[in-house]
């Protein structure tokens, strides 16, 4: 079976998928059959095998699936309404605007018994799952804290904040790894663009089991254009530039001398990753989903409880406190 597939949205990201999209169908891993954006102009360039239409709903009937990439406050609607209409949806992060919003989308899933996926590509970044392996085999040790940048100038969102936009990219990386949900979180926030409500630089601290710290720091103000990782365990630590999906090794740690606390650095090494384009590996999977019915690597109850734990990131920097996270509610 080759899922019948429908992209919604030409924009700056969405024209990355149309092209991935295209890619996959002349591996004959699907056929997209039909595109849709709100401007016409878009749609003109487009080739004459795909139908177009500026309304989804238009084009339900003829696909399978719904892959989404429109703006995050259109999200909620368009997914509802292709879900009770039969079709297997994914959806850019974040999937919804709210926790509440995501766990009646989750709901609605499981009722109409489709696939919800989320578009939280990092699980999809091969040096992401290089450190997964080395922090599976124990390689790291104990973890003591992981700490992640995502930043570059850019035209900020006019929908969302940069926790919303940037910073969900490590929530939810840190949790796979970790294989931990965090128990509570400190936040702060600078809004500099004068808009009161979405962050323009957040710095987020989350505290996990096992006396785990998760630090993020991310922003669309600062020039240099990073996404990076590191981890420092007992035995070794890891950095990575996300990019371009380079890993190192480091055997340096704070050992005990007698009564001292020493420095002990063996060195560093690179382990060769080949490159491989995230978004073609997470679009893989959610058309594998499609066809087998297994659960795809980011479901819809992954995408809640990233939305869950951001949205108290914002409580905590509008409060100036630490926030409990209860996972449970």
């Amino acid at each position: 079976m080759k899922p019948h597939i429908m992209l919604i949205g030409l924009g700056r990201f969405g024209r990355n998928h149309l092209r991935v999209l295209r890619e996959l169908q002349t591996e004959g891993s699907c056929e997209l059959c039909a595109v849709v954006d709100s401007d016409t102009t878009v749609l003109k360039d487009l080739k004459d095998d795909v139908k177009t239409s500026t309304d989804y709903r238009d084009l339900l009937d003829s696909v399978d699936a719904v892959d989404l990439v429109t703006p995050t406050s259109t999200h909620y609607s368009i997914a509802k309404d292709c879900l009770i209409t039969g079709k297997d949806v994914f959806v850019e992060k974040p999937l919804t605007t709210s926790s509440k919003l995501c766990q009646e989308l989750v709901n609605l899933a499981n009722e109409e018994k489709k696939i919800l996926m989320a578009g939280h590509i990092f699980r999809y970044n091969k040096a992401i799952q290089m450190v997964k392996e080395l922090l599976s085999n124990g390689s790291v040790g104990k973890v003591h804290f992981l700490s992640g940048h995502f930043t570059g100038i850019t035209n900020p969102r006019q929908d969302l904040g940069v926790i919303f936009n940037y910073a969900v990219h490590h929530i939810d990386s840190y949790d796979y790894l970790l294989n931990l949900l965090p128990t509570n979180v400190k936040c702060s926030v600078g809004y500099f663009l004068g808009r009161q409500k979405l962050e323009d630089i957040a710095l987020i601290i989350l505290n996990y089991p096992l006396n785990v710290l998760g630090i993020i720091e991310v922003s669309w103000m600062i020039p240099e254009k990073v996404r990076d990782l590191t981890i420092v365990g007992s035995e070794m630590s890891i950095t990575s530039d996300l990019l371009y999906q380079t890993l190192d090794v480091h055997q340096a740690r704070i050992i005990r001398s007698g009564s001292n606390l020493v420095a002990d650095n063996q060195g560093s090494k690179r382990i060769q990753l080949n490159f491989e384009e995230p978004l073609r590996v997470e679009l893989l999977d959610y058309l594998n989903s499609v066809v087998t019915r297994k659960q795809p690597l980011v479901n819809g109850q992954v995408a809640l409880r990233v939305i869950k734990i951001a949205e108290k990131a914002i409580d905590s920097a509008r409060s100036n406190e630490w926030v409990k996270i209860n996972h449970e509610a």
